[in-house]
């Protein structure tokens, strides 16, 4: 009798925890980007954080997803690596595509380091750059947030 008791609390228990609302994502502000993840590992004193797990940035017109994450919200540098993918729904980034108003643009890469002071973004491994029509493919491509430049490095292929 008190194993049927113990095995009726464990599935009581089971059922419960199958039914419990999913736990909201962690959050924080870095740069002027707002993150979300499923995990996260911060150190309040030295702004020191990874995010084991999936993460996602969000801004007016843009967001970035990668696998994981690790950097430091004082310095206000990240890495983000593992499936990067950034899309700027206004074509703010750059102007690649060369028509007078800018269309949204995606880069996907392996690797992508931010720094929010500098709005540099430095994409690293299998870079994959699309806006318009166009395309290009290279091993590193740099970005500035401020000036909306893009530079290309190794192994470049533009196609139009």
């Amino acid at each position: 009798m008190k194993k049927i008791h113990s095995l009726i609390l464990v599935l009581g228990v089971a059922l419960l925890a199958a039914a419990a609302p999913p736990r909201p994502a962690a959050g924080f502000n870095f740069s002027d980007w707002q993150v979300s993840t499923g995990e996260l590992d911060w150190n309040y004193q030295s702004g020191a954080f990874s995010t084991p797990g999936h993460v996602h940035l969000t801004r007016t017109g843009s967001d970035i997803q990668a696998d994981r994450a690790n950097g430091n919200t004082k310095t206000k540098q990240a890495y983000l690596s593992g499936h990067v993918s950034l899309h700027d729904n206004n074509g703010v980034l750059t102007n690649f595509g060369g028509a007078s108003k800018s269309k949204p643009a995606t880069l996907t890469c392996d690797n992508l380091q931010i720094d929010g002071v500098t709005k540099i973004y430095t994409a690293t491994g299998s870079v994959h750059f699309t806006q318009g029509g166009s395309y290009v493919t290279a091993d590193r491509a740099i970005m500035n947030g401020f000036s909306h430049d893009l530079h290309l490095y190794g192994h470049v292929t533009l196609h139009q």
